[in-house]
């Protein structure tokens, strides 16, 4: 497959990062930045996965996690709004 080719698990990330932009409008500047280090730090997280566990039946398990926990911790930032709000 050629690097050109997004994968389905990336796709799927960005269409979910476009769908939480959306509900972006309604955080502080502080809860932005947050999500924003998340993001990062979580796409950090994910290409090293695929850099040391390339070919591994491992790394769809672990890309999985990893995307479960970044999720998590955005949600959690979002909970943060509502109790807030």
């Amino acid at each position: 497959m050629s690097d050109d080719l997004k994968s389905a698990l990336d796709l799927a990330m960005e269409k979910t990062d476009r769908m939480v932009g959306e509900e972006i409008s309604g955080l502080n500047d502080d809860q932005k930045r947050r999500i924003a280090e998340t993001r990062k730090e979580y796409e950090a997280k994910i290409a090293e996965k695929k850099i040391l566990l390339a070919g591994s039946e491992e790394l769809t398990f672990d890309l999985q996690k990893l995307n479960s926990e970044k999720e998590e911790k955005i949600k959690e930032i979002y909970r943060e709004t509502k109790r807030e709000g």
